[in-house]
C-alpha cells in the first residue's frame, strides 16, 4: 500500500438527475466523507474486474484500505446509476482482469473523475503495476477501459518535458507518447527509443503485443547511444523479438543520418540474452603462398549456460586446409577454462616438384580452479608439432619468434588431520627450433609442513630448542626426452618425437625419487646477532644403476645397465650469522635533514663431505683407453636427480647488504614533513672462501646495486663480477684464416699479491629503464591486473595472459596523453687477455594522443651489433565513439605487413566492419 501525504482531488462529476433521488443523496454522502478523510490516509487501488460475456468495457469496484473503513457498506461501481448501495448487506466481489495493486503518485496534482473513473496525474507522475512501471509528467488511467495514456507537458517556452519512460519486465522504453492496455498487454508508442542488449532501436510509431514483440514503422537499429546516432540500419518495417532477433524488411545503412547506397532486401540481426548457436561467417582473402582462402567459418554451438564450442575451418585454393575446435567452460565458484585444438594440412615447397604435405597440430588448454576447498586442479597446456608455427603463420609475429613452450597439469590437496599435502603433476617443455622435448610424467610430491616438536617444552631460557623445526619432502618423477646426449661423434643428438620413436623413448625414460629432511633452529648471540644452524639430509632412489668398465677388445668404455633398486645418501651442515646495523647522520644545514644507512652483514659456514670417496660407492675410476688413461664415472650419470656431489667442501660465505636513504625538505613544500628519498634500494657484496679446498679457495666477488633517479622515473640496475686470481698469458696464435686464439691459464695467486688491484673485472651489466610519463607508469601497473582479467574472460591461455601482462604497451589507454618507455641494457665481459665483448640492446615503445580520439603508438628497438633497428611496429588508433579504427604497420624486416580494421565496437554488430590486410607471409 502506498501512503500519499498530500493529494489534491478535483471533483469533476456532472449530476443531471433529481436531487431528491435517494441514490444521489447516498452518493453525495459517501463522497463528502471520502473528500474529508482522504488527506489523512493512504490508499491504493485494488480493482477486481467483472467477467463479461462481451468485449464491452468492464465495470470495476474501488476498494479502499481495509484498515480504514468509512461505512459498513461496500462502494460499488460509482458510474453505474442502475446499481444501488445497500447499508445492510455486502455486495459480492466481481472478477475481472486487473489482478494486482496499482500504486500511483504525482508531485503536482492528481485529478479523480468518479463518473468516468479516470485518474489524471501531473508532474513526475509514477504508476507501478506488477512488472510495469511508468514515469511521465502526465499520466491518465481509466479503470473501466483499463487503458493508460502518458505524455510529456509543454513548459512556458514550448519545450516538452517529462516524456514517458515505460518499463515492462525490466525492459525500458523512452517514448514521446504511449497508450497501454492493462488487459491485453498491448501498447501503441510514438517516438520510442529502447535498448536491446548492446543495441538501440529508434522508431516513429511502434505497436507492442502481449508477447512484448514490437512492430515498428520507420525504424533505425544502431549500437550508438547518442540521440542522433553516428550510424544505423534504417528500415520502413522492423519486427523486434526481445531476447531473440530483429527482422527487417528492405533496409540500408545510414551514416550520420545520410543514406548510403548499401541496400539489402531483408535482414536478420540476432540479439539473444543468452548464448545462441549459429553459423560463423568466414573471412576471405588471398595469400601468395597458399592462394585464395576462406578462413574461420564454421558453427558456434551454445551447449548450455556453462559451456560452448566453436568449430571453424579454413580452406585454400592451393590445396591447404585446416580445422579448429575451441571450447569455453565455466562452473560458478568451482572452475573455468578453455580448450583450443587446431589441425592443418599444408602444401609446402617452392615448386610442384619439391612440394610435400605437412600435417601439424597444436593444443592449448587452460583450466583454473575457483573453489575455496583444499583440492585444486589446474592446467596450462601449450604444445604441438615443432613445425606448426612455421607452416601456419599468424598476424602476431611474437608467436612466430617464440621458440620455447611449456605446459603444466597439476592436482594438489591436503591430507586431512595430518601435516601432509601432496601434488600430482605432468610437465612439458618444448623448443621448436631445436626440436627438443622433455616430458615429466608423472611428477609426484609429498610435503610435510614444518614441525616444531619442542615448542611446548619448558626450555628454561633455551629458546633454540623451542624453535627447532624439521620438515620432509619427497618427489618422484619419470622423465621422457628425445635428447639422446652424445651419440658417437655427434653431441646432443635429438630424435624425432612421433609414434615410431615413442616406444624407444619410453624405454629410455629416466625415473627416480628424492627424499629431503631439513632441520634448523635459531637463537640470539650477544642480543643483536641471530644464529641459524641447519642440517640437511638427502637421499635419491633409482630402479637401476650403471656399471662402467673398460673393454680390451673394443678399446672403449662399456656401460652396463643393472635393473635393480639403488640408493645414495648425502648430507650437509651449516650455520649462519646475521645482524642489522643502523647509522643516521643529521646535517645541520641544507635541504637534507637526515641520511640513514642500514647494513645487513651475513656470515654462513657450510660443510659437506666428499661423496666421491670410494667408501660411498657412488664414483669409480675407470680406464678409458689402451694407454692407461682413466676417468671417474658416477653410477648415476644422466639420471633425473643426479648424484651426490664430489669433493669436500667447507665454505665461509660472506655478504653485506646496504640500504641508503635520506629525508629532504624542499623549499617549495609548505608542510613540515620532509620527503623520503632512496639513494640505494640495494647495494650488496658477496663472496665465499673454501677452507678445505687445496687451491682457488676464494670465490669471485659479486657486486649488485639498484637505485632510481628523478623521483623514480629512471630505474638503474648494476651487476658486476670480479675474479681475485691472476691470469697468465702463454701465447697468442693467429692461424691462416686470420682467427686469433689466446692461450692463457689462471694461477693460484691473488691479484693484490701481484700488484694488480683487487682482481680482474670479468662481467659488468647495466640495465636502465624509464617511463617518461609518471601517469603512464602508474597506468602500466594498474593495467596489468585489468589486462589479465580481460584476457582470461576472453578465453586466453595462461601463457597469453602472462605475455599481455609483461607487455603493457599493448594496452591502449586514451586517458594517458603520452608515454615513452625505454629499456637499455649493456653487458661487458672479458676472460683474461681475450678481447672484451660488449652486448647492447635497447627497446623503446610509446604512444601519443594527437587529439582526444587519435592515438599513435609504436614499439621498436636497436641492435648495436648489426647497427640496425629490430622488429618495429606502428599502431594507429582512432576512437569514433561507437566505431573504432585500428591500423598496424610493420615497415621493414621479415615480418613486414600492414592491416587496417574499421568496425563497430559492439559485438552484436561485429560483422559490420571493413578489413584490409597484407600479411608478412605474403611478401
Amino acid at each position: 500500500m502506498l501512503n500519499l501525504k498530500s493529494i489534491i482531488l478535483h471533483k469533476d462529476c456532472k449530476n443531471s438527475s433529481n436531487r431528491k433521488n435517494p441514490q444521489n443523496n447516498l452518493r453525495r454522502y459517501i463522497l463528502s466523507i471520502f473528500i474529508f478523510v482522504a488527506p489523512f490516509w493512504g490508499f491504493a487501488q485494488e480493482i477486481d474486474s467483472v467477467t463479461q460475456k462481451t468485449d464491452s468495457i468492464n465495470d470495476s469496484s474501488i476498494k479502499l484500505d481495509s484498515s480504514k473503513s468509512i461505512t459498513d457498506s461496500t462502494i460499488t461501481n460509482l458510474s453505474d446509476s442502475s446499481k444501488t448501495a445497500s447499508t445492510d448487506s455486502v455486495s459480492s466481489k466481481k472478477k475481472g482482469d486487473i489482478k494486482t495493486t496499482v500504486n500511483y503518485n504525482a508531485k503536482d496534482s492528481l485529478n479523480f473523475n468518479l463518473k468516468t473513473q479516470d485518474i489524471i496525474m501531473f508532474k513526475n507522475a509514477h504508476v507501478d503495476y506488477g512488472d510495469i512501471e511508468l514515469e511521465a509528467d502526465k499520466i491518465k488511467v481509466n479503470y473501466n477501459t483499463k487503458i493508460l495514456d502518458a505524455s510529456g507537458l509543454q513548459d512556458t517556452t514550448g519545450e516538452v518535458t517529462g516524456e514517458p519512460v515505460f518499463t515492462d519486465k525490466g525492459q525500458v522504453y523512452q517514448t514521446e507518447k504511449i497508450t497501454y492496455n492493462f488487459d491485453s498487454k498491448k501498447a501503441i508508442i510514438k517516438g520510442v527509443v529502447t535498448q536491446q542488449g548492446e543495441a538501440f532501436m529508434h522508431s516513429n510509431w511502434t505497436k507492442k503485443n502481449e508477447k512484448d514483440e514490437m512492430f515498428s514503422d520507420h525504424a533505425l537499429y544502431t549500437t550508438c547511444n547518442l540521440e542522433h546516432p553516428h550510424f544505423g540500419i534504417s528500415a520502413n518495417k522492423i519486427k523486434l523479438i526481445p531476447g531473440d532477433k530483429i527482422l527487417a524488411g528492405p533496409f540500408n545503412l545510414e551514416i550520420t543520418e545520410l543514406p548510403t547506397p548499401f541496400l539489402f532486401p531483408f535482414g536478420m540481426f540476432p540479439m539473444p540474452n543468452n548464448k545462441t548457436s549459429g553459423i560463423l561467417f568466414p573471412t576471405y582473402g588471398e595469400e601468395n603462398r597458399r592462394g585464395f582462402f576462406l578462413r574461420d567459418g564454421g558453427y558456434y554451438w551454445a551447449i548450455n549456460d556453462y559451456a560452448d564450442m566453436a568449430i571453424r575451418g579454413e580452406i585454400y585454393s592451393k590445396g591447404s586446409y585446416g580445422l579448429s575446435v575451441a571450447s569455453n567452460y565455466k562452473k560458478r565458484y568451482s572452475y573455468n577454462g578453455n580448450l583450443n585444438i587446431r589441425f592443418n594440412q599444408q602444401q609446402v615447397g617452392e615448386t610442384e616438384a619439391d612440394s610435400a604435405i605437412a600435417r601439424d597440430f597444436w593444443v592449448q588448454w587452460s583450466h583454473r580452479p575457483e573453489s575455496k576447498g583444499t583440492g585444486r586442479f589446474s592446467a596450462s597446456v601449450n604444445g604441438g608439432t615443432s613445425t606448426f608455427n612455421q607452416n601456419n603463420p599468424t598476424q602476431d609475429y611474437r608467436q612466430q619468434v617464440n621458440a620455447n613452450f611449456n605446459s603444466n597439469i597439476s592436482y594438489s590437496n591436503v591430507i586431512q588431520g595430518t601435516p601432509f599435502n601432496y601434488a600430482i603433476s605432468a610437465r612439458h617443455n618444448q623448443n621448436v627450433r631445436t626440436n627438443e622435448i622433455d616430458i615429466l610424467l608423472p611428477e609426484v610430491a609429498l610435503n610435510m609442513n614444518r614441525q616444531y616438536p619442542f615448542k611446548n617444552v619448558n626450555a628454561n631460557g633455551l629458546n633454540w630448542l623451542q624453535k627447532m623445526n624439521y620438515s620432509y619432502n619427497f618427489t618422484s618423477t619419470n622423465r621422457i626426452t628425445n635428447s639422446l646426449g652424445t651419440v658417437g661423434e655427434t653431441e646432443d643428438s635429438i630424435a624425432d618425437f612421433n609414434r615410431e620413436t615413442l616406444p624407444y623413448l619410453l624405454e629410455r625414460a629416466n625415473n627416480g625419487g628424492r627424499h629431503r629432511i631439513p632441520i634448523s633452529t635459531s637463537f640470539n648471540l650477544l642480543k643483536f646477532i641471530t644464529a641459524s644452524p641447519n642440517f640437511n639430509f638427502d637421499e635419491v632412489w633409482y630402479l637401476k644403476e650403471l656399471n662402467h668398465r673398460y673393454s680390451d677388445s673394443l678399446n672403449t668404455v662399456v656401460i652396463d645397465t643393472l635393473n635393480q633398486f639403488s640408493r645414495a645418501s648425502s648430507y650437509s651442515a651449516g650455520i649462519g650469522f646475521t645482524t642489522r646495523l643502523y647509522g643516521t647522520i643529521y646535517p645541520k644545514k641544507g635541504a637534507v635533514k637526515a641520511v640513514r644507512h642500514i647494513m645487513t652483514p651475513s656470515v654462513n659456514l657450510n660443510w659437506r663431505p666428499d661423496f666421491g670417496e670410494e667408501q660411498y660407492g657412488i664414483y669409480k675410476e675407470v680406464q678409458t683407453d689402451s694407454l692407461g688413461n682413466t676417468r671417474i664415472y658416477s653410477k648415476y650419470d644422466g639420471f633425473v636427480y643426479g648424484s651426490p656431489g664430489r669433493g669436500k667442501s667447507g665454505t665461509i660465505g660472506i655478504s653485506l647488504a646496504n640500504t641508503v636513504e635520506m629525508k629532504v625538505k624542499k623549499k617549495s613544500d609548505t608542510s613540515d614533513m620532509p620527503t623520503k628519498v632512496k639513494i640505494f634500494d640495494n647495494l650488496s657484496f658477496s663472496t665465499s672462501y673454501n677452507i678445505i679446498a687445496d687451491s682457488f679457495r676464494l670465490a669471485p666477488l659479486s657486486i649488485n646495486a639498484r637505485t632510481n633517479l628523478f623521483n623514480g622515473k629512471l630505474d638503474i640496475n648494476l651487476q658486476t663480477g670480479i675474479n681475485p686470481y691472476v691470469m697468465v698469458l702463454d701465447s697468442i696464435v693467429t692461424n691462416e684464416s686470420g682467427v686469433t686464439k689466446v692461450y692463457q691459464r689462471e694461477i693460484d695467486q691473488y691479484a693484490w699479491e701481484a700488484g694488480k688491484g683487487i682482481g680482474r673485472l670479468t662481467t659488468a651489466n647495466i640495465a636502465l629503464s624509464t617511463n617518461l610519463n609518471p601517469a603512464g607508469k602508474k597506468s602500466d601497473d594498474e593495467n596489468r591486473n585489468a589486462l589479465e582479467d580481460q584476457a582470461r574472460q576472453a578465453g586466453a591461455t595462461e601463457d597469453q595472459v602472462q605475455a599481455l601482462a609483461s607487455n603493457p604497451e599493448m594496452y591502449v589507454d586514451f586517458s594517458v596523453p603520452w608515454n615513452l618507455r625505454i629499456r637499455y641494457n649493456i653487458r661487458w665481459s672479458r676472460q683474461g687477455y681475450e678481447e672484451a665483448t660488449i652486448q647492447q640492446t635497447m627497446n623503446f615503445s610509446g604512444d601519443v594522443n594527437f587529439t582526444e580520439n587519435w592515438k599513435v603508438g609504436f614499439t621498436s628497438g636497436y641492435d648495436f651489433e648489426k647497427e640496425d633497428f629490430t622488429q618495429t611496429s606502428i599502431n594507429i588508433f582512432r576512437n569514433l565513439h561507437c566505431w573504432q579504427i585500428n591500423a598496424n604497420w610493420v615497415p621493414f624486416g621479415r615480418f613486414q605487413s600492414f592491416s587496417v580494421d574499421i568496425g563497430v565496437k559492439a559485438s552484436i554488430l561485429q560483422d559490420l566492419k571493413l578489413n584490409r590486410r597484407r600479411s608478412w607471409w605474403d611478401n
